[in-house]
């Protein structure tokens, strides 16, 4: 176990209570190592090898365990506190065990994804809200852009942004979505749904960026 308390195996700064006292643990599940999210308020991020990073969002209550295999030889846990996010190197332990065969579902229907759609107008704004969680790791921020510096970056005002998050909060929510109540601020949140989720990702960086150069570019002929 990790976290701040004391009786985690990995005690990290107890004095930073931006993490939690357990915030997760690695533990091997049959012949395969995970590792799980114990939080109840904090998102654990995972980065590969390549230095893609996926947040390991908080568990829903009742719901089933917030957890991650640990699928390649070495990941990086990454723990946001409220003074500093702090990093565990996860290193796959030697093993001459035969690995069982995977069993695949008896069901062959997929899942339905109750996802919603976004439009290029809302991609580009939950882009800018969370660029630097699609960031390779270690210029990985695990924090949330403000309106205001999203509207600066696209050139929009801080109500277009605000009303363009809030139609994605709306739709999230509406999806059975927990933790996106318009009475709290839910940037955080909201960008490591979309995460895990799949909803956006590192490539949205690269499709972003020739817009924002369009802007610029249109933005100095006009001012020429």
């Amino acid at each position: 176990m990790f976290g701040r308390d004391r009786v985690c195996d990995i005690q990290l700064d107890p004095a930073d209570t931006g993490i939690s006292r357990v915030a997760g643990c690695v533990e091997q599940v049959g012949q395969i190592w995970t590792v799980t999210n114990l939080s109840r308020k904090r998102a654990l991020h995972v980065v590969d090898p390549f230095g893609f990073a996926l947040p390991l969002p908080v568990a829903l209550d009742g719901g089933p365990a917030s957890r991650r295999a640990v699928d390649h030889p070495a990941l990086t846990v990454l723990v946001p506190g409220g003074l500093w996010t702090y990093g565990l190197r996860l290193t796959q332990p030697d093993t001459t065990t035969d690995v069982a065969p995977r069993v695949l579902p008896a069901d062959p229907i997929s899942t339905v994804t109750q996802a919603p759609r976004l439009t290029d107008r809302r991609r580009e704004v939950m882009v800018a809200l969370a660029r630097g969680y699609l960031r390779p790791y270690p210029h990985y921020d695990p924090r949330p852009r403000s309106y205001q510096e999203v509207a600066d970056l696209l050139g929009l005002t801080s109500r277009v942004v605000s009303k363009r998050i809030e139609h994605v909060r709306d739709e999230l929510v509406a999806a059975g979505v927990q933790g996106l109540d318009r009475t709290t601020d839910a940037r955080r949140p909201l960008c490591e749904w979309l995460l895990a989720m799949r909803l956006i990702g590192p490539a949205d960086l690269d499709w972003l960026a020739p817009r924002l150069e369009s802007r610029r570019a249109a933005r100095t002929t006009r001012n020429g």
